[in-house]
């Protein structure tokens, strides 16, 4: 059996990895599950908690967040185009998405300046109907990189202690 997808989603206010999430997906499009249906929300939960722990305080946000994630697979595949799987690449041979190297915002602190989002090369960042600043793909964030933060006078961004980064590089070095 070939080894499950890796995906990584914000669920609720922070990104997990998930496993098995593409084939998943695939399996409710081909069992002609589709975005409206009332059940969906159970399937999809259901399904992900194959592969994956998920704590009954999350439940809703993980519906929430699959619920998107599905509704953007059927949508492309309707229209006849390929659901595309994100490739972040890798930093000191590590997968990206292992790395957790990325901004948080502390929602009530963010007055919405939008600071970050000038200063962000790589469109982590987005702003939301409500005004706020959320981080939309955090492992596009430039491991390491830590721009957005010094703009933000609210300092409502945090990012992880660099330290953290020399596990990783130990780890590629024992190798």
């Amino acid at each position: 059996m070939p080894p499950l997808s890796y995906s990584t989603l914000y669920i609720g206010a922070a990104p997990a990895g998930l496993l098995g999430l593409d084939e998943l997906l695939r399996e409710l499009f081909d069992a002609g599950a589709a975005p409206l249906d009332t059940d969906l929300n159970d399937k999809l939960v259901l399904g992900i908690k194959r592969n994956n722990f998920v704590p009954k305080s999350a439940y809703k946000d993980y519906a929430v967040a699959l619920r998107l994630e599905f509704t953007a697979y059927y949508d492309a595949l309707k229209l006849g185009t390929t659901p595309q799987i994100r490739n972040y690449g890798t930093w000191e041979g590590h997968p990206r998405e292992h790395i957790p190297w990325f901004p948080t915002i502390a929602e009530e602190l963010c007055n919405g300046c939008a600071a970050c989002i000038e200063v962000c090369p790589k469109d982590v960042f987005k702003k939301t109907t409500d005004g706020k600043v959320i981080v939309v793909d955090p492992f596009d964030c430039i491991v390491g990189c830590c721009f957005c933060k010094s703009p933000c006078l609210p300092n409502a961004i945090m990012m992880p202690n660099r330290e953290m980064l020399d596990s990783y590089r130990h780890q590629q070095g024992m190798r």
